[in-house]
């Protein structure tokens, strides 16, 4: 449990490898991609079957908050980090739709719009 803690909390191991990307159609606009997750996947899978273990153990009624606590915090990374890389695939899908096509863009106008403040929202 300590060294899934200190993993967690203090491993470079365990950050996101983000880089800053120029964007194909705006070369002067750059937003930062998620490149690998492969690291923190392992890592999740590893912990959560350590965890699993844990919880068969005679001693789990000692720590059983703390490997809840670890198992919840987990789950929420790997959802965390599926919602991400989702958002972060179709925005480039729908940025080279609305910045690679102006004659495409126009034709949806409110569509463009809507796609202008995500996109905002989406490089802050």
């Amino acid at each position: 449990m300590i060294e899934i803690k200190r993993m967690w909390e203090d491993d470079e191991q365990t950050n996101l490898e983000i880089e800053p990307m120029k964007s194909k159609n705006s070369p002067q606009e750059s937003w930062f991609k998620i490149t690998s997750t492969e690291n923190i996947l392992t890592l999740v899978e590893e912990h959560s079957s350590q965890l699993a273990s844990h919880k068969s153990s005679p001693y789990y009624k000692q720590f059983n908050e703390k490997i809840d606590f670890w198992e919840n915090n987990i789950s929420m990374i790997t959802e965390t980090i599926e919602l991400l890389l989702g958002v972060q695939q179709k925005w480039s899908y729908l940025e080279s739709i609305f910045k690679g096509q102006p004659d495409l863009a126009k034709q949806l106008g409110r569509e463009d719009a809507a796609f202008k403040q995500i996109d905002k929202i989406f490089r802050a």
